[in-house]
């Protein structure tokens, strides 16, 4: 449970300062736009849990890698 509300602080810390590092110029866009996704997916994890991130993550059961 504390892993679900850290997930939470830290998606809704990413998502709050990427439009703001990219105001400041402080990151370049696509950081900004990889730091948005990243706190997409720390909030989801953070109150969905496994099941959020299997929805919104590429399943790798159909994958062949040989």
């Amino acid at each position: 449970m504390v892993i679900r509300l850290l997930g939470i602080i830290v998606g809704l810390l990413f998502i709050v300062l990427a439009p703001v590092m990219a105001y400041n110029q402080v990151e370049s866009l696509a950081m900004c736009l990889s730091i948005f996704l990243m706190g997409i997916v720390f909030l989801v994890y953070g109150v969905k849990g496994n099941q959020g991130l299997l929805k919104i993550l590429p399943k790798n059961s159909n994958l062949k890698l040989w």
